[in-house]
């Protein structure tokens, strides 16, 4: 069995959203986005990774999380060797990233539109953070989406090793106080 702690994710809001895969409308494609919350919506990027969102809105309300890194629970020799890592891999080698996260848990595009809630792949409530471990930030990679790509829309857990990227100049959760950085690894 393979589970992993989400420690990063990053929000996307739908029509409104010049960065999310709705913004210019309904396709076929975006379809699973429509779905009711905990749904899967799985793409396909660059041509070469599998990236996956949660849809968190209500159906019809294409609002989603991209799942951006994870630390692994349980099963993180397996999530390696599906990486092509020793078993000893570092934290932040095994799940830090989106593409990387679903590839040490096998998401691909067979995933794509299914729930959560229930079957092989399931996305479950664990222990929480505290809020002041939770760090945010603008999101990363869509310098495309113009000013949205600066919405401080990502969010962390603080000095988790597998975070994707360091948060730099973030705000805590609380709105309290400013961070320099949480280097990860």
């Amino acid at each position: 069995m393979l589970e992993a702690r989400i420690v990063e994710a990053e929000a996307y809001l739908g029509a409104a959203d010049p960065a999310a895969h709705t913004y210019r409308g309904r396709t076929p494609r975006t379809e699973p986005l429509f779905g009711p919350p905990g749904t899967l919506y799985v793409y396909f990027v660059y041509g070469m990774h599998h990236c996956a969102n949660v849809v968190c809105g209500r159906a019809g309300t294409p609002h989603a999380v991209l799942l951006r890194a994870g630390e692994a629970v349980a099963g993180d020799g397996a999530m390696a060797a599906r990486r092509g890592l020793g078993e000893r891999a570092a934290a932040r080698l095994l799940a830090a990233g989106p593409a990387r996260l679903c590839e040490a848990l096998g998401i691909d595009r067979t995933f794509d539109g299914v729930s959560l809630r229930r079957g092989a792949l399931r996305l479950t409530e664990g222990a929480p953070s505290a809020p002041e471990d939770i760090v945010r930030g603008p999101r990363i990679g869509i310098d495309y989406a113009g000013e949205a790509a600066n919405w401080p829309l990502r969010f962390g857990v603080a000095g988790s090793a597998a975070l994707s990227r360091p948060f730099v100049s973030v705000s805590r959760r609380a709105g309290r106080g400013r961070q320099r950085s949480s280097r990860a690894g």
